[in-house]
């Protein structure tokens, strides 16, 4: 004869504490995992921004090497001014932008000795900064 483990009725499923202790322990997990990608997509954006500004310091060099001079904004990438040797549009209106679809900040002559400077304020959008909302600079490049 065959010995068989009667379960009862009272014995059969999860208790409501070992759903809760599950559902918490889901909830830390997918924490962990959502913060790692929202530090993933601000690393990406970034690195973005970085390969814009250097797309853009050679634009503004092709600029120089048409015009003779750099121009006064980055506007100038963009919109003729007149002069016969304009041979643009540079850029397009969206390469004037970061990753968070701010505008970048241009000054000639630049910063740190340079002819121009390119300055994005970065993932907080405000001047200054570290470590993810460090500015970035066309000088660090």
């Amino acid at each position: 004869m065959k010995y068989r483990n009667k379960i009862s009725k009272t014995q059969a499923g999860f208790s409501l504490i070992e759903i809760l202790v599950v559902m918490v322990m889901m909830a830390t997990l997918i924490g962990l995992v959502a913060n790692g990608i929202g530090k993933s997509k601000i690393k990406g954006q970034i690195q973005e921004t970085k390969i814009r500004i250097g797309k853009l310091k050679n634009k503004v060099e092709e600029f120089n090497l048409d015009m003779g001079y750099y121009p006064r904004s980055l506007d100038d990438l963009l919109n003729e001014n007149g002069d016969g040797n304009w041979m643009g549009p540079y850029v397009k209106k969206r390469d004037l932008k970061d990753a968070w679809s701010e505008s970048f900040q241009y000054s000639s002559p630049g910063q740190h000795d340079e002819e121009f400077s390119i300055v994005s304020n970065g993932y907080d959008k405000s001047p200054g900064g570290t470590k993810f909302d460090k500015d970035i600079n066309s000088w660090d490049l």
